[in-house]
């Protein structure tokens, strides 16, 4: 009996004390919400609605209107892009979405820039091919995401998205980044 007890005693504490991501939305269970190779090949250009931090390291600063669009036919999984910002920025790229550990959908799509060896990660919250994507943005830092919208929705963001967005990324700072203008 008291071997039994000090078991289960054992087997408790390894559950509760094992590391977890500090976010909800990074859990496996949650995948089919999270499928970033459902958006390839994009068939319209996606903009950076909003984020929740002011300027991005990687895509423009405080630059508006940043966006991505297809250059091209996708090959062995990755998808060359064009990225634009305002007023006059353009570069090639290529997206490759890849699995977080423990997933078996692409939830994360890796972001390399023509002629670079280093690439960044977006880390979807959430996707629908036809709405939007929030997206976990780790090379901003801690807690940073930005929702993004396909052109056909810049407009009209869908109160879903607005929603699951400060659900999962706060709604203390939003910093819009496009909006009809862009178009």
């Amino acid at each position: 009996m008291y071997f039994a007890l000090l078991g289960i005693t054992a087997l408790l504490i390894l559950h509760y004390s094992r590391a977890t991501s500090p976010y909800l939305d990074q859990n496996p269970a949650l995948q089919e919400y999270q499928d970033e190779a459902s958006i390839f090949p994009l068939k319209e250009t996606w903009y950076m609605a909003y984020r929740n931090f002011e300027s991005d390291p990687v895509f423009g600063g405080n630059a508006k209107c940043v966006r991505f669009k297809s250059n091209g036919p996708g090959a062995d999984g990755a998808y060359p892009a064009v990225f634009q910002y305002a007023p006059n920025f353009s570069a090639d790229a290529t997206i490759t979405p890849s699995l977080s550990p423990g997933y078996t959908i692409k939830n994360v799509l890796n972001f390399q820039a023509q002629g670079q060896a280093v690439s960044v990660q977006g880390i979807s919250a959430y996707t629908n091919v036809e709405k939007c994507a929030v997206f976990r943005l780790p090379y901003a830092g801690e807690g940073k995401c930005a929702l993004l919208v396909p052109e056909s929705k810049l407009d009209s963001i869908e109160t879903c998205c607005n929603f699951i967005f400060d659900l999962l990324c706060g709604n203390n700072s939003r910093f819009n980044i496009s909006d009809s203008t862009c178009e």
